[in-house]
């Protein structure tokens, strides 16, 4: 049976707004059968932190009236060609033959048929002189599913090993195999980019390894309010958008006017409680015409599987002895560049016509191949 390599850069902006995940990614696919990733790696990888200036004009974006949100569409795009260049520039040794950009979620909105990511392909394409694959998600709401989530994907092609993952970015975010090798998916509830937003409050840029969360004391209040929001009631596979956690979700923390640190310890528990929840519950709908009980390996990426307090009370749900879930977390790299890596992934996945978004994790009618694709 005859391999193939590829070389793939991918690039991530995620919801917490620290930067641009860069990923260079070579992937061996095995000929002769179903498609199938026969090894991976990450060759070099870089987050290029967001200037104030991007900050603040991502932040501002959902605001915006229609001509200036699609000019902020086209200088994003150069911006992020640029920036992709000058990383590559890094490593003349390796060079990808194609691209994969998430774009920034700017409005994510599949109960009414849309989903917003800027970040415009074509200049991307033509700055670094690749093909470029963007906008991953407009198929799947054109079959009818969620558009998100993505991750599932690399789930089954790059980390088979696992039965579930955790995404804790800017929203916290579940991926289950189910017996019959599908994947039960959704997002859980915000994560990070309410850390973060906490944290600010005492100053700091983020809470290393959940430090002052630590030292906080829990508000017994908070948890009855955000257990509340209809959303976290909502079946597998859904998904949230940003506006969903700056509308809904984060006045309920805010009114409440808890010091930083108590707000942070009060929080982390009940995101912990909250994804344990629905892991059980998302197993338990998964499982429930079999009778295994073995405990299921959960990796765990993205940036808040560096916050040490989260992942520790995570573990704290479990029991002892035969634990249901064992969470681990991945490796630096991996951890931080997962997301990446997918972008990576689907790119390819859509230039061989194969599918990147799956109808199990999605609920769309059908699984789809996903990616406009421009050509420089």
């Amino acid at each position: 049976m005859g391999q193939q390599d590829h070389l793939v850069l991918g690039i991530m902006s995620g919801s917490s707004l620290d930067g641009l995940d860069f990923a260079i990614c070579r992937f061996r696919l095995a000929e002769g059968g179903p498609f199938a990733v026969a090894e991976w790696e990450i060759l070099a990888a870089k987050t290029d932190p967001y200037p104030p200036t991007w900050k603040a004009r991502l932040r501002s974006a959902p605001a915006l009236p229609g001509r200036e949100l699609w000019r902020l569409h086209a200088d994003y795009g150069r911006w992020t060609g640029r920036r992709a260049a000058a990383f590559l520039a890094k490593y003349p040794a390796l060079e990808p033959e194609l691209a994969g950009s998430h774009g920034h979620t700017i409005f994510h909105d599949p109960a009414r048929g849309f989903t917003t990511q800027i970040g415009d392909g074509a200049f991307i394409a033509q700055i670094l002189g690749l093909k470029t694959v963007t906008e991953f998600r407009s198929g799947d709401l054109a079959a009818e599913g969620q558009g998100a989530p993505l991750a599932p994907v690399a789930d089954k092609y790059l980390f088979p090993q696992y039965d579930a993952f955790l995404n804790l970015g800017g929203i916290a975010n579940l991926s289950l195999k189910t017996p019959q090798g599908e994947y039960l998916a959704g997002d859980i509830s915000g994560c990070c980019q309410v850390l973060d937003r906490l944290a600010a409050r005492a100053g700091l840029a983020y809470d290393d390894e959940g430090k002052l969360a630590a030292g906080g004391s829990l508000a017994p209040a908070l948890a009855p309010k955000l257990d509340a929001l209809p959303f976290h009631d909502l079946s597998y596979p859904k998904s949230l958008g940003n506006a969903w956690v700056r509308e809904s979700f984060w006045p309920l923390i805010d009114e409440m006017g808890l010091p930083a640190a108590d707000a942070l310890h009060s929080f982390t528990l009940w995101l912990a409680e909250k994804i344990a929840r629905d892991l059980e519950r998302a197993d338990t709908d998964c499982s429930a015409k079999t009778t295994a009980s073995t405990t299921k390996q959960v990796l765990i990426s993205g940036g808040g599987a560096r916050n040490t307090f989260l992942v520790d009370q995570l573990r704290a749900t479990q029991k002892e002895e035969n634990p249901r879930f064992n969470f681990l977390v991945a490796d630096r790299t991996i951890g931080d560049f997962k997301e990446a890596a997918l972008m990576a992934l689907c790119a390819l996945l859509r230039t061989k016509g194969q599918t990147n978004s799956l109808s199990s994790a999605t609920g769309a009618k059908r699984d789809s191949v996903n990616g406009a694709l421009y050509l420089p």
